[in-house]
């Protein structure tokens, strides 16, 4: 298929959608899939992680079909996949930084757990820091220097691939010594 022929089939499939016909947004959103998941993982590769790539996800879909609505198909100076493209990335910068901000108001699990604490005896919560600084002395005694600090960075929630950024190893690296870890730490609770 030429460019112009390209270019002409997508601008009858955008009529299409804004005719009602949800079968030319799949087709639409097939051809463009590529476009929405890379754009979706490049912002999902922040802080935001995993558990927001469905909301990042869906809103690039939205966003996406918000373009198709708004595209000027009289305008030849911009193609509808450049024009998608840049609406797209504006959308999701907007929506992660309502995800970032939407999370730091979130109460943190150390706050919470801080507020519990405060509601027990005192005696009660000494013995339980007391007991969980033997535990993590324990920990750090049975692992080598880089294996605690995979094990923390593991046990705040990181990924194999971000603990490795953060260490300076492969993620294939971080994975096995991840594996090494919990089995030396099974054979401790034994």
């Amino acid at each position: 298929m030429s460019h112009s022929e390209n270019k002409n089939d997508t601008v009858l499939l955008i009529e299409k959608v804004r005719r009602g016909e949800g079968a030319a947004f799949e087709q639409l959103l097939k051809r463009y899939e590529p476009l929405l998941e890379a754009s979706v993982a490049r912002f999902g590769r922040d802080e935001l992680g995993a558990p927001h790539l469905d909301d990042l996800r869906q809103e690039a879909t939205l966003v996406f079909y918000n373009a198709i609505l708004n595209y000027d198909v009289e305008n030849d100076g911009v193609e509808f996949g450049l024009y998608a493209k840049i609406c797209i990335k504006n959308g999701l910068i907007t929506a992660t930084r309502a995800l970032r901000k939407r999370i730091a108001e979130q109460p943190s699990d150390i706050a919470l757990e801080d507020e519990l604490l405060e509601t027990e005896e005192p005696s009660a919560r000494i013995i339980e820091e007391e007991s969980l600084e033997r535990i993590d002395r324990v920990i750090r005694e049975s692992l080598s220097p880089l294996e605690y600090r995979v094990w923390c960075l593991y046990a705040a929630g990181k990924t194999a691939r971000e603990i490795g950024a953060c260490v300076g190893r492969s993620e294939k690296s971080v994975s096995n010594a991840i594996f090494r870890i919990r089995k030396k730490l099974r054979a401790l609770l034994k």
